[in-house]
């Protein structure tokens, strides 16, 4: 089936659920355009299970964004939380991240500003995380200390921007970093609040406790992957309906990185069976120069499909290169159906608009590579973190020293000589892990305990109990 007829056939489901939209301009109208975009991050394992304790950023936004939580997301630290007070540590219920949704206003050529409300709610999840200011909700999460409450499906966050300015001349705060710069390089109309805070769009972020779209899991016997999903709602309504594209990214630790690209998959099966099967490694031809160019270009014209402007498609690409194609790590890109977002996230808008949005699926895999690291920390012997103590009194370090990241990266990354300190082999396997390396020392303690690895955790302080 042709990716236009099935965006055609969710759209139709996705109307009902969001009164407020609609969805489908026709020529000659001059209604508002609303587009969206953003990322359902998630950490499977090899039998396609949710890994939780996922609270870490790839990409940290900067010291002006709302937060309702300062400790409950997590920066990827080479420093172990055994080093900062208050080091937040890592939540075992956040199976999601819903990272950096983007709301694009576009208004009619020659229109005035206009003034309406933006309501968004996340089932399962709480929004911690918006710029300009809203009025959020996240039931069970508490903000006067480094605890907070527990996130369940049942919990229900939103965010609740009134009273909003569309159109106007307001500029956002000054920021160099890319992450809040790339999404402004878009043509939309700029919005403020009645508080007087201005941007280019609409932007929020959170974590959820709910299952991925698909789960993957691997057949190490035939080198497989295989897609599974539970969609027997939505093919009930549709029998047509299908998810994707979608790509399988693998980038090496020395940023070659190979892609694998998957027709949209019908969600028509026989009890178990996968959805699709597809091979699970790369040969070292596939690791090719063009690979990069390749999956943006192709993820691009799946954005621009699914109802995006090219430079909001962009926008996108820009802000997540680096985490999504330059990080090693092997990754699944898709397409997730509106009907999902909508399901899960649904949006309000106050007056009648074209709602477009466009969320990209992102399940991390574990690699036989992490599971070599792993085993590698489970064998022992446990390291002592005395070693960090030495190495900090070698470099002279104040006491502001002991918080900032940087100060470690240049002994982690050698730019510093340390004589008679050596980071001990069990945590340099602990750094190569990548961004969800608690989550997944945490996994492999409680499935696959071993004293050394019971050790490890205890010393650096890795156990989301403290």
């Amino acid at each position: 089936m042709k990716l236009q007829t099935v965006l055609k056939s969710t759209a139709l489901l996705v109307a009902g659920l969001c009164a407020s939209a609609t969805w489908g301009a026709s020529s000659g109208d001059q209604r508002l355009i609303v587009h969206e975009w953003g990322t359902f991050t998630s950490l499977q394992d090899e039998r396609g299970n949710a890994i939780g304790g996922i609270n870490t950023d790839d990409e940290p936004v900067p010291a002006f964004v709302h937060n309702l939580h300062g400790e409950l997301i997590q920066t990827a630290s080479q420093v172990p939380p055994i080093y900062f007070k208050g080091w937040p540590r890592c939540d075992q219920e956040v199976l999601v991240r819903l990272e950096t949704p983007v709301i694009y206003f576009h208004l009619p050529q020659g229109s005035p500003p206009v003034h309406l409300d933006v309501d968004v709610q996340f089932k399962g999840g709480w929004l911690t995380q918006f710029y300009p200011d809203a009025k959020a909700s996240a039931p069970g999460l508490h903000d006067e200390t480094i605890k907070h409450g527990t996130l369940t499906s049942a919990t229900v966050g939103s965010l609740a921007w009134h009273n909003l300015t569309v159109g106007t001349n307001g500029t956002g705060p000054k920021t160099s970093e890319r992450v809040w710069t790339a999404p402004r390089e878009v043509e939309a109309a700029n919005v403020t609040t009645a508080a007087g805070e201005s941007e280019r769009y609409l932007f929020y972020r959170g974590v959820g406790h709910l299952k991925a779209p698909l789960t993957i899991s691997r057949d190490v016997t035939n080198d497989q992957l295989q897609i599974r999903a539970d969609w027997a709602q939505w093919v009930k309504a549709d029998p047509r309906f299908t998810v994707g594209p979608l790509w399988l990214v693998d980038v090496r630790q020395d940023g070659r990185c190979a892609v694998r690209t998957i027709d949209p998959i019908s969600m028509q099966r026989n009890g178990n069976e996968p959805l699709a099967k597809i091979p699970a490694s790369f040969s070292a031809d596939d690791y090719r120069p063009d690979s990069l160019s390749r999956i943006r270009h192709e993820l691009r014209a799946a954005l621009v499909a699914q109802g995006l402007y090219g430079d909001e498609a962009d926008g996108l690409l820009n802000t997540w290169e680096v985490s999504y194609f330059k990080r090693p790590g092997t990754r699944l890109f898709f397409m997730v159906p509106p009907v999902w977002t909508e399901q899960y996230l649904p949006l309000r808008v106050s007056q009648s608009a074209y709602v477009t949005r466009a969320m990209v699926g992102r399940i991390e895999l574990v690699t036989p590579h992490q599971r070599q690291l792993i085993s590698k920390i489970a064998q022992g012997p446990a390291s002592s973190p005395q070693w960090l103590f030495d190495m900090l009194k070698q470099m002279s370090a104040t006491r502001q020293n002991m918080y900032e990241e940087s100060f470690y990266q240049q002994a982690f990354n050698g730019k510093v000589t340390l004589s008679g300190t050596q980071i001990p082999a069990d945590y340099r396997a602990y750094l190569d892990m990548g961004r969800f390396r608690n989550a997944l020392i945490l996994d492999e303690l409680q499935y696959h305990p071993t004293p050394a690895l019971q050790q490890f955790v205890k010393n650096y302080q890795l156990n989301s109990d403290g």
